[in-house]
């Protein structure tokens, strides 16, 4: 039973939804209301048959709540897996959109935002998904701006990328709503290093960025990944490969319309900004193990992130 006071998040299951993005925004809400019981969250499970639904990893889950229960502040979290994108769900998405028009929040976790933008609830937004589900976006719905982060939060309309950042989803709405302090608690409690902020990148967004079939190009970049800590110089990544500097950087251009040396940069600081904004360790430290001065981090880092390291981390703390 939930009481009237209670602020409710339902879990709208897909068939084939992925558990563990599911499992890492429960756990969150589970400690919350183990921590902070006065808050007042809970959390529910809904199918639209109301039978158990199998998720990816063969499990099937036993909702709890009847689509006639849904009250009306609820907010709708919904959970999709990878086949959201081959398989339509006609109904769902009837339904999501039967929802936004009555005004409940509707997030996306995981697959989940696909089923969003098939209902058209997300037209002109910039959003969070997974990695897997970008090419479909891109190409089924050219007005949405498909992002990297790892989750993009508003309270009428949020998207995450899945997995573990669910967790990272859930961690900022408790820290915004409840402060740092009970945040923490429940990442200590989960074993959660840190809270990730939401614009930390997915770990695969520059192999998302930097596709390529020019096998020469693709080695490169694996040379680059390679040895981000202690960066090779582009002339001798050109001579492993037996080809002049020249004529590497011709063929960056005619890829990604940059040089090797900016990509090689930008590959080198995206992975810099996840310890930036993890808040564990020293810039300076940061800056040295990737190579560069101090001043010169900051000013490469605000060149490619619009900025400063310090500011970031400070918003991502507060």
């Amino acid at each position: 039973m939930v009481a009237s006071s209670d602020r409710l998040f339902v879990f709208v299951l897909d068939a084939g939804f992925t558990m563990q993005a599911f499992s890492s925004a429960v756990e969150v809400l589970r400690l919350l209301h183990r921590v902070r019981p006065e808050a007042g969250l809970r959390y529910k499970a809904l199918a639209l048959t109301g039978a158990p639904v199998r998720a990816s990893n063969g499990f099937a889950l036993i909702p709890d709540l009847d689509l006639s229960e849904v009250p009306p502040r609820a907010t709708l979290i919904v959970v999709a897996g990878a086949e959201a994108s081959k398989v339509a769900a006609p109904a769902l998405v009837a339904r999501l959109r039967d929802w936004a028009r009555r005004g409940h929040p509707i997030w996306g976790i995981s697959s989940g935002v696909v089923r969003l933008a098939q209902a058209g609830l997300l037209t002109g937004r910039s959003v969070s998904a997974h990695w897997e589900d970008f090419a479909y976006l891109r190409q089924a719905f050219p007005d949405i701006e498909v992002t990297t982060a790892l989750f993009t939060y508003d309270s009428q309309v949020a998207t995450c990328a899945g997995g573990s950042a669910a967790s990272d989803l859930m961690l900022h709405l408790v820290r915004s709503e409840f402060g740092s302090e009970t945040a923490d608690e429940i990442a200590a409690r989960l074993v959660i290093d840190a809270v990730r902020d939401g614009r930390a990148p997915q770990r695969r967004s520059s192999e998302m960025q930097f596709e390529t079939a020019n096998h020469l190009v693709f080695a490169t970049l694996r040379q680059m990944r390679a040895n981000l800590f202690a960066p090779l110089s582009i002339a001798r990544i050109a001579g492993d490969l037996g080809i002049s500097q020249r004529q590497l950087e011709r063929l960056f251009v005619q890829e990604f319309d940059q040089s090797p040396g900016r990509v090689y940069a930008q590959l080198r600081l995206e992975d810099a900004r996840l310890d930036v904004l993890s808040g564990r360790r020293d810039l300076t430290e940061i800056a040295l193990d990737y190579g560069y001065k101090p001043v010169t981090f900051s000013r490469v880092y605000k060149r490619l992130f619009g900025v400063l390291p310090s500011d970031d981390r400070k918003r991502a703390m507060s």
